[in-house]
């Protein structure tokens, strides 16, 4: 999918020179201009409230995120379904446009090409035939049309009445805002604070900080773009890439409001993203220091790129982040911003939500229907009940689907007890790595790394593994301070 550098370590290995750590006073810091700096504060203010701020709403506490998604559910809902009928049957034409073009079965010239974006649209074999069976099933789920079997409640209402339909709200909605966290320069902010922790706890330099955050704001898709140029400019070895790739490439923000929403959990927002990011910290300290990832060698596929060694007070570093964040945030339009991100959002929901409907209904048909996954989670059942999590047999399978598709096996467990639905919750969105988009894309980015299936998997058990006790006790706790 990248062009990749002349570098590689096939060619010739570098080793990380040694930086002298230097005070942040020395280092010269830029102006703070009054209007970038205003902005930052306003819109990183504004941001951080509408995904985390309080407010009352009828006899419970919610967030205005919540208020907002919502409303748009209730008022128009049929108007959003419409709206992603077009949006999966537009998909699986400009990828079949895309596909038939990048293999030569017909041409279509530069100028169309630009201005349809093929570029986005093109995708493996495997992914185009998921596009194009969404298409084929929204349209089922939409007209009526179709089996009894297909039609069951608890199929068409889960995947099209209540997944898609909360991600194609939810997704370009969140956009928005944190397409104005990314420009006010909220990342540069969360990042340069980052940076004294990272290598202590995770082995990497403070920038991959970034790449976190960024995945957690946007999408998992912007964090490995963000880690595939650093990589081809020197500033990560393989062993940091697949790091950041399997512990930082998270489920975002949206993505644990549509599993929220779906558990009527969002008066709890705040909580489910903190108990989330404990989870998701967690979880990396450990597995880093684990096979495979403890094996994976520091070789570098272009001159390492050493990041300033700085050392300082935390008054410092408060400073050079507010620094970093202004001068993001220097000839930023907040409309542009704004519509930018919208326009992301829909363009990001138009190339999952066909994969989702086309996974997610082959998936709990096989749930439903068959003892495939019940069987393959078997081992699993005494574990989770070892630790105290209610439901066992569902929750087991939910883990084990989360490996096709983390939507998915969230959505298995929409009928279950409070306490099971946060524990899955967390464990799905941790796990990170799953078929229907970021493990693929994983192997895909980083060929020359590689990254290779037996990897993927080996990750992804490692995590569930570690994932089911942090995730066991957050959940107890929470359920202990009477908010389950």
């Amino acid at each position: 999918m990248f062009n990749q550098d002349a570098w590689t370590s096939d060619h010739e290995t570098w080793e990380e020179p040694e930086e002298e750590s230097k005070a942040i006073g020395d280092v010269l810091l830029s102006e703070l201009g009054t209007l970038p700096l205003l902005r930052f504060v306003t819109l990183f203010a504004f941001g951080v409230a509408f995904f985390v701020f309080p407010v009352p709403q009828g006899s419970t506490l919610t967030v205005p995120f919540d208020i907002v998604v919502g409303g748009i559910e209730r008022q128009f809902a049929g108007a959003v379904l419409w709206l992603s009928w077009l949006m999966v049957v537009v998909a699986a034409v400009l990828t079949t446009l895309a596909e038939l073009h990048s293999r030569e079965v017909i041409q279509v010239d530069d100028q169309s090409a630009e201005l349809l974006h093929l570029d986005i649209w093109t995708t493996s074999s495997a992914f185009w035939v998921l596009r194009i069976a969404g298409a084929f099933m929204a349209s089922g789920f939409l007209f009526g049309i179709g089996p009894a079997w297909f039609l069951a409640p608890e199929i068409s209402n889960v995947v099209w009445g209540t997944l898609v339909l909360s991600i194609v709200i939810i997704i370009p909605l969140g956009s928005i805002f944190v397409n104005l966290l990314v420009d006010c320069g909220a990342l540069e902010f969360v990042g340069t604070l980052a940076r004294p922790v990272m290598k202590p706890l995770f082995g990497l330099p403070g920038r991959a900080a970034l790449d976190g955050a960024a995945s957690w704001a946007g999408s998992f898709a912007i964090g490995f773009y963000v880690t595939r140029k650093l990589f081809d400019r020197g500033g990560y070895n393989k062993r940091e890439v697949f790091i950041i790739c399997s512990c930082f490439g998270t489920g975002s923000i949206g993505t644990i409001g549509v599993f929220a929403s779906a558990f009527e959990m969002l008066e709890i927002f705040p909580v489910v993203l903190f108990a989330y990011l404990l989870a998701i910290v967690a979880v990396g300290v450990i597995s880093i220091r684990l096979p495979p990832l403890s094996h994976i060698p520091e070789e570098y596929v272009a001159e390492p790129t050493v990041e300033p060694n700085l050392h300082g007070s935390l008054g410092d570093f408060l400073r050079l982040a507010v620094r970093e964040a202004v001068a993001e945030s220097e000839g930023m339009s907040t409309p542009r911003s704004a519509w930018k991100g919208f326009i992301d959002g829909l363009q990001l929901t138009a190339t999952i939500v066909g994969t989702v409907v086309s996974v997610g209904t082959t998936v709990l048909l096989l749930y439903h229907n068959t003892s495939v996954f019940q069987t393959v989670s078997t081992p699993l059942e005494p574990v989770i009940v070892l630790f105290g999590i209610p439901n066992a047999e569902t929750v087991a399978s939910a883990l084990v689907i989360g490996f096709a598709d983390m939507y998915v096996a969230a959505l298995t467990a929409v009928t279950l007890q409070p306490a099971a639905q946060f524990f899955v919750l967390l464990v799905v969105s941790g796990q990170i790595l799953f078929l229907s988009a970021s493990g693929p894309m994983m192997m895909d980015m980083f060929e020359d790394v590689p990254v290779r299936f037996r990897d993927i998997v080996a990750i992804f058990s490692v995590r569930t593994l570690v994932l089911i006790p942090v995730c066991a006790f957050l959940t107890h706790s929470v359920a202990f301070l009477g908010l389950l």
